[in-house]
């Protein structure tokens, strides 16, 4: 029977729990086995209620669960909110003298003590864990000695062996994994596949201001950019990051920022300078719940309409939504390509559910593609007949030749005003149409580059669940929930939002008797775009908007209440119908 467990580790901040949390994740592949884990965290620096939910499959698992199989709890004050989520025949861990069953009580604080600091309860937590999956320490061990070092590494092993030890004494064999087969794997996270993507890309400058959860997507570039040559640039603020990425996108080096709803919401002005200097840029956006700073470290998809409509006037942009860490390393390469090929801003829009969804994933499947570079050099650059550089030569598709400064005999001339071929200010109004118009064609030469939506499931059915950025895995395993019930319901990712691909929704939302998006947010922003854009007939709206992502467990039950309330209301409008028919004759 294929394993499907999923252990829940809560503590408050500074107690440790991403700690364990990443072990556990890492020890069970080395056992042969998959992982998603997630993570869900106040934003504060000590205390507070965090939790790190790893779900353990025999197959790759893709998407998180509510209940938990073993809870382990390192603040005993937590198990009234976690302990109603623990499954029939679950186990949970405290360290409390009031433990009944299903809780059991292992003397955290004592182990720690005697392994040698008060800090290494999760490192004791964590040998229970490993003895409960039937996984022996001494495959742990390469993973210590990774992240710690010294007497302190010493310490963390004693730690981890009492727990074991206590474990044997106090556990049965209930959640014991047989070990399997393995084959290398790459653990890793949404941020980190992005940024690496990025540079698989040809990203060569970077910058950026701090901001949950665009932060990590800054770390790695910071960290593994310059042993390939890129720059990193941490800003005073995002506006200067914003700035000071187009302007080395002008210089001729591929540049990205990364931040959030309320950092883009002060990058806007530039994104706009970006537009009218058609100097390419990717921005990394990590979606979190506003407005304002509104909950800072838990995630949403508020800002689909933010970033479709940011920025005054009128200007082409390139809108990508990974649905998975795999898709986001491959976008974030496409993204740098098409941002330059067609000298637009790109968004990569993610959010924090995807930031710090960590899985492990077949290395195999990280397609680097030769960074093909969109640059005029030599005699390719176009000159008028007073032998200037026409840096916006009106051109068929609006995409005009681009050179760097330094190309010999070049001036290149850019500024935020309108201006002629050549880049010199203009406020004539002839001139002014031919650039507008230049600009509207090369968004449509960029539309005929647009990523179709991926569908799966049966062609036609009961339903189509539509979603688009984070919510694909958890939507697929979703569908298939429901099809073991019967319902033929199909998904459909959308991993580019803009320009959006209005023909193919067209064809697809009419062939099911119902077609509803899924997304974290109140407003239904997805649908309305789809409407909008499509002429498709949205029947409503699977929301969650509590600063948490979707399930499959809690979706499928809404997801099947949906599709029979639109049924309901097609079979009432057609009998409605009909009546009026049979009474007219």
């Amino acid at each position: 029977m294929a394993a499907d467990l999923n252990i829940r580790i809560t503590g408050g901040a500074g107690q440790g729990v991403h700690t364990v949390g990443a072990i556990v994740s890492r020890m069970v592949v080395l056992w042969g086995y998959h992982f998603h884990a997630i993570q869900d965290y106040m934003s504060r620096i000590r205390g507070g209620r965090n939790s790190y939910s790893v779900r353990i499959g025999s197959d790759p698992v893709r998407a998180g669960r509510d209940e938990s199989d073993i809870l382990l709890c390192l603040s005993p004050d937590h198990l009234p909110h976690f302990l109603p989520k623990l499954s029939k025949g679950g186990l949970a861990l405290a360290d409390t003298p009031s433990a009944s069953p299903p809780v059991l009580a292992p003397p955290l604080k004592q182990m720690a003590v005697s392994a040698g600091s008060p800090i290494l309860a999760n490192m004791a937590g964590a040998g229970i864990l490993a003895c409960a999956l039937g996984i022996p320490l001494d495959l742990l061990a390469p993973l210590l000695a990774a992240d710690f070092k010294g007497d302190f590494l010493e310490k963390n092993r004693k730690a981890l062996a009492l727990g074991e030890e206590w474990a044997r004494e106090h556990l049965g064999e209930a959640f014991r994994l047989p070990r399997a087969p393995s084959s290398p794997r790459v653990v890793m996270s949404g941020n980190e596949a992005l940024a690496l993507g990025a540079i698989a890309g040809g990203c060569k400058f970077a910058a950026g201001y701090p901001m949950t959860p665009g932060t990590g997507v800054l770390s790695v570039l910071a960290d593994n950019g310059p042993a390939v040559g890129l720059v990193f640039e941490q800003a005073e603020d995002e506006i200067a990051a914003l700035n000071m990425a187009i302007g080395a996108s002008y210089a001729g080096a591929r540049a990205m920022v990364a931040t959030s709803g309320g950092g883009f919401a002060l990058m806007v002005e530039a994104l706009s300078l970006a537009g009218m200097l058609e100097t390419p840029v990717v921005i990394a956006l990590g979606m979190r719940p506003g407005p304002a700073t509104g909950m800072p470290t838990r995630t949403e998809q508020g800002d689909l309409d933010f970033v479709l409509s940011a920025g005054h006037g009128e200007f082409p942009r390139l809108v990508l939504s990974p649905g998975s860490p795999e898709e986001a390393f491959d976008l974030a390469q496409h993204a740098m390509d098409l941002a330059e090929a067609y000298q637009v801003p790109a968004f990569l829009l993610t959010d924090q559910y995807l930031a710090d969804t960590i899985v492990d994933m077949d290395p195999a499947k990280f397609d680097v593609r030769p960074v093909r570079r969109h640059l005029v050099r030599g005699t390719e650059v176009p000159r008028a007949e007073n032998g200037r550089y026409l840096r916006y030569a009106v051109t068929g598709d609006g995409v005009s030749p681009m050179a760097v400064p330094g190309e010999p005999g070049v001036t290149v001339v850019a500024g935020s005003d309108e201006h002629t071929e050549d880049g010199h200010l203009t406020e004539d109004h002839d001139a002014r149409i031919r650039m507008v118009e230049k600009r509207r064609r090369k968004g449509e030469a960029l539309a005929q580059r647009t990523l179709p939506p991926l569908l799966s499931g049966p062609p036609n059915g009961d339903a189509v669940l539509i979603g688009f950025g984070s919510t694909k895995e958890v939507v697929e395993e979703t569908r298939r929930i429901l099809a073991r019930e019967g319902i033929a319901v199909a998904a459909v990712h959308l991993r580019q939002v803009w320009p959006f691909p209005a023909k193919e929704m067209a064809e697809i939302a009419p062939r099911y008797d119902a077609a509803l998006t899924v997304e974290n947010n109140i407003g239904g922003q997805l649908a309305r775009l789809i409407r909008r854009e499509s002429g498709a007939e949205i029947a409503g709206t699977v929301s969650r908007y509590d600063g948490l992502p979707f399930t499959p467990e809690t979706l499928a039950p809404e997801a099947r209440k949906r599709i029979w309330e639109a049924r309901s209301t097609r079979t009432s409008r057609t009998h409605g119908a009909k009546g009026a028919e049979t009474s007219g004759s």
